[in-house]
């Protein structure tokens, strides 16, 4: 059976305790440590009270260890010297830059991975490793250190940035736009199938195929039939292997566009409510490696894009007469 632990000082106390016997001095003591000397005189007398011995020897302009204070000395300089190399580990961790992020799978695959390599190349210290998951991260539980969400921008006791506000657009294979029955005209909608991303009805307000096909003055009856999903990277291949057109996030396919899978036949885009936003717990905001994260996660929007969507327009009120849109 195992000894109870035995009731150990308070560790302030020990602190200050080898403080004073290193300087010899309140005053100096309590500068290393940022507290007053009145605040190092108060701690040193309760450890004496709990110790039951006098550790110094206060005379009118000095202080001298009593042969107590000699004795335990060294038990407490080698206590503290373990505790710093038990730390050591998580020292070096910090020394590597270790990042772990908490984001959504469509968001890691298709903005954030195509742009590792220049991450790598302005912070070649930083060690990215990514949870992709669309569960929220529990900053408390989690070995998380920041999270990219996509929501509203309400996020108690985190600190947070807006990245990018996002639009939705139809998108589908170039093949669709070539050929006979080729999709030219919005009302041509009619005859294709259509892609449903339904991770945007997390966002209530988020225009679905309903309204922006009512915004193009299209008049179709179902405007719900088709496949539905429930991760945007799926609906976005479904997409680009040809089955249908998607309504879905413009920021998402960029890479796709610019690389010719995928075409946005329209330039009718609807804006969302829900953007992209980079949190942390508070008290984490200013460490380095998060500064590092944070600072190129701007620098990266501001870069030019070749591809880049032109600014997402509102439904305009519906015109009488034909249905159409421009191409």
């Amino acid at each position: 059976m195992m000894d109870p632990p035995r009731r150990l000082p308070p560790l302030n106390a020990l602190r200050a305790f080898e403080a004073v016997a290193r300087h010899l001095s309140m005053k100096r003591a309590a500068d290393e440590l940022h507290v007053t000397p009145a605040a190092i005189s108060h701690q040193i007398k309760g450890l004496e009270r709990h110790l039951g011995v006098t550790l110094f020897r206060r005379l009118n302009r000095a202080l001298l260890l009593t042969d107590e204070g000699q004795l335990c000395l060294p038990g407490v300089r080698e206590g503290f010297e373990r505790l710093a190399r038990a730390m050591d580990p998580l020292r070096a961790r910090d020394r590597r830059s270790v990042l772990v992020a908490s984001i959504a799978p469509s968001f890691a695959t298709r903005w954030l991975v195509p742009r590792l390599d220049r991450l790598a190349a302005a912070h070649p210290d930083l060690e990215l490793r990514i949870t992709a998951d669309m569960a929220l991260a529990d900053f408390k539980h989690d070995d998380v250190d920041v999270a990219i969400r996509f929501g509203a921008g309400h996020y108690p006791g985190l600190h947070s940035i807006k990245l990018f506000g996002d639009a939705v657009v139809p998108m589908c294979s170039p093949r669709l736009m070539a050929g006979r029955g080729a999709l030219k005209r919005p009302a041509d909608l009619l005859r294709f199938t259509l892609l449903h991303d339904d991770t945007l009805t997390k966002d209530s307000a988020a225009p679905d195929w309903a309204t922006w096909l009512k915004a193009a003055g299209v008049d179709d009856p179902n405007p719900h039939r088709g496949p539905h999903f429930n991760q945007t990277d799926h609906a976005l291949q479904a997409a680009i292997n040809g089955l249908g057109v998607v309504l879905g996030r413009r920021s998402l396919a960029e890479d796709d566009i610019a690389e010719g899978r995928l075409a946005a036949p329209f330039d009718l885009q609807l804006p969302l409510g829900f953007a992209y936003y980079l949190v942390c717990p508070e008290l984490l905001a200013d460490r380095p490696k998060i500064v590092a994260f944070r600072e190129w996660l701007l620098a990266e929007l501001k870069q030019p894009r070749a591809n880049a969507a032109p600014a997402p327009r509102r439904p305009q009120p519906r015109r009488s007469g034909k249905a159409g849109g421009k191409r």
